[in-house]
């Protein structure tokens, strides 16, 4: 403990510093504070998400009904294709659920707690080296980011992510061989949480480690060996079991055309985040010559300023300037022992590799997957503010002044120039002139408490508008009522197509002895049904309606025998060259229409109307 006091004093202003008994019970208050912060964001309202993504939902639910389902990861409950991520943050939903109960607010639950515990574990990892202030302010920083906020509050694995990440950088930087080992083991359970994602955090926590200890180079090679081999059993262990079962005996690997899960690790979690490699679907809605946007993804630009637009920025880096002067200011600090220089060195490559990976993605790429920023630019911000308070006034204006600019900027170009919301970082700009001018206090601090109220505001957006569910985003220019510029598909959520009460009574009346309640092209039309009354559903075509699980002969075959009946298929015809299209070409012509007044509550002239087909008799 002395020797943690002894670095914090000579590396900050003993006004900060001081860890006197009385100051840390000060720091614990303000900690609570924090957190509650924090849960206040994550949990206000949860439950007006409903149950979010429910793709992900419905293989709770379905998950729920067998220890097989579990561990395989099961879409649906007769566990005939896959989820397209690993399992780790499904499982724990599904604990949740257990012992809760199945509803939308429980399965967001474990994310908004994944979130908190992040909150904490930065501001851990932040203080031993920086002292207890700059933990404070990084915990705060990261309870406060709008894409942490929006990403924690739904049922999507990128909460777990993180954690697991930070858990693994919290190891490393322990310093000792079995410590690395237990960061990469740590690491792989991330991987199982988002598989390649999580890799791109690996350099920055291997450097840190190497920095922190005075271990041996031959014994550091040893570690590093044992920990990679911790890294590939524990993260690739599910991945082998699931393709070493025979295909026969498990569902069929989810968003892959060769039913392998370690496909799915290198190509639709991978490659196709950086290349287009398929067809994007039609969106739903869409009319030729409206004018309007239906995007499904985030396809801002790529470059080197990629992440300096609006768009991004706004759900991330509010701080920037300050993460940025922190690094370049925190490098000059040299002790040996206090954890310093690896801790700089693991947040500055976490940052600065994922940045360029998020960059560089010309695939499949969300706004969300900015969450994974969070943490380092968070702890970078701290450190920042802490290095400019220590060097004076001019240091701290240069900083408040730049602070201020940015935000300016961000905000001018997301909800418009005239906006009085500008004003707060105009205040911001006067707190540096006073700075300049009067010294350290209060200029500063009415400065930088101004500073804070924007990316409060757009945090505080997904509590009230909740936007796209599938894709989290923290639009305030939404809550204002504005065009946030991302298209209508990204900014509204839209009622599944197969959602429909009335629709799940006709299929429990009509059903009869089918093994199915109902088949359908995606997985997207018949997790409703899975979600609200647990019956085996089949979705023939998986997530984008392409996945090769079953042949049509057999799909037909199924029809014959009665295990199929009743097909749900949506008012678009697909192409007839392709799978999906051959699918419904075959359906329509050996089924027929069942009349919509008998299952369908909302009218037939909606845009989004699907149509039900009996089998019977096929």
């Amino acid at each position: 403990m002395k020797v943690e006091l002894a670095a914090y004093r000579s590396f900050g202003d003993d006004t900060l510093m001081n860890d006197t008994r009385a100051d840390r019970r000060t720091e614990l208050v303000c900690l609570a504070a924090v957190l509650i912060v924090a849960a206040a964001l994550r949990l206000w309202r949860l439950d007006d998400n409903g149950f979010g993504t429910l793709y992900y939902a419905a293989g709770v639910r379905s998950l729920l009904q067998g220890g097989w389902l579990f561990f395989y990861n099961s879409f649906d409950p007769a566990g005939v294709v896959s989820l397209d991520k690993p399992p780790i943050t499904f499982w724990i939903q599904a604990a949740f659920a257990s012992l809760l109960g199945f509803s939308g607010w429980v399965l967001h639950l474990p994310q908004a707690l994944a979130g908190i515990g992040s909150v904490a574990i930065l501001y851990r990892l932040v203080r031993r080296p920086f002292g207890p202030v700059a933990g404070l302010i990084a915990a705060f920083l990261l309870a406060i980011t709008p894409i942490s906020v929006a990403i924690d509050r739904s049922n999507n694995t990128d909460s777990w992510l993180v954690l697991f990440l930070l858990l693994a950088a919290w190891a490393a930087l322990r310093g000792s061989g079995p410590s690395l080992v237990l960061s990469m083991a740590l690491l792989g359970v991330a991987f199982n949480v988002k598989m390649l994602a999580a890799l791109v955090c690996g350099p920055a926590i291997l450097a840190a480690w190497l920095l922190s200890g005075a271990i041996s180079w031959r014994s550091r090679l040893a570690w590093m060996t044992a920990a990679g081999a911790a890294l590939v059993i524990v993260g690739l262990s599910w991945a082998v079991a699931f393709d070493l079962t025979p295909a026969a005996s498990r569902p069929y690997a989810g968003s892959t055309k060769s039913n392998s899960m370690l496909e799915l690790v290198l190509l639709h979690n991978g490659l196709e985040r950086f290349v287009h490699t398929r067809s994007p679907r039609p969106a739903p809605l869409a009319q030729a010559g409206d004018g309007r946007r239906f995007q499904m993804y985030d396809r801002v630009p790529t470059g080197p300023l990629r992440l300096a637009t609006p768009t991004l920025a706004s759900q991330v880096a509010w701080t920037l300037p300050l993460a940025i002067l922190g690094l370049a200011l925190a490098m000059g600090w040299r002790r040996p022992h206090d954890g310093a220089q690896s801790s700089l060195v693991q947040w500055g490559v976490w940052a600065l590799i994922y940045g360029i990976v998020f960059s560089v993605a010309g695939g499949i790429f969300h706004a969300y997957y900015l969450s994974a920023l969070a943490p380092p630019l968070a702890a970078l911000g701290a450190i920042g503010c802490v290095q400019l308070w220590r060097r004076g006034p001019a240091y701290l204006a240069l900083g408040l002044a730049l602070c201020a600019i940015w935000q300016i900027y961000i905000t001018g170009m997301s909800i418009g120039w005239t906006s009085p919301w500008l004003g707060f970082a105009a205040v911001g700009l006067i707190g540096a002139a006073g700075t300049l001018w009067f010294g350290k206090q209060p200029a500063t601090i009415f400065g930088g408490v101004a500073l804070f109220v924007l990316p409060v505001a757009w945090a505080l957006s997904p509590v009230f508008v909740t936007g796209n569910r599938v894709l989290p985003y923290a639009s305030f220019a939404r809550w204002l009522d504005l065009d946030d510029g991302r298209g209508v598909i990204l900014s509204r959520n839209f009622q599944a197509l197969g959602d429909d009460p009335k629709l799940f009574a006709f299929l429990a009346e009509h059903r009869g002895g089918a093994h199915f309640a109902l088949a359908a092209p995606t997985t997207g039309m018949v997790a409703p049904l899975i979600i609200h009354t647990g019956q085996p559903a089949l979705a023939y075509g998986g997530y984008f309606g392409a996945d090769p699980i079953l042949p049509l002969d057999t799909f037909a075959d199924m029809a014959k025998r009665g295990e199929v009946r009743f097909v749900l298929l949506g008012s678009r015809t697909p192409d007839s060259e392709t799978r999906q299209g051959q699918f419904v070409r075959w359906v329509r012509e050996h089924a027929t229409p069942v009349d919509p007044a008998l299952w369908r509550s909302v009218p037939p002239e909606m845009r989004r109307s699907v149509m039900l087909y009996d089998l019977k008799g096929s």
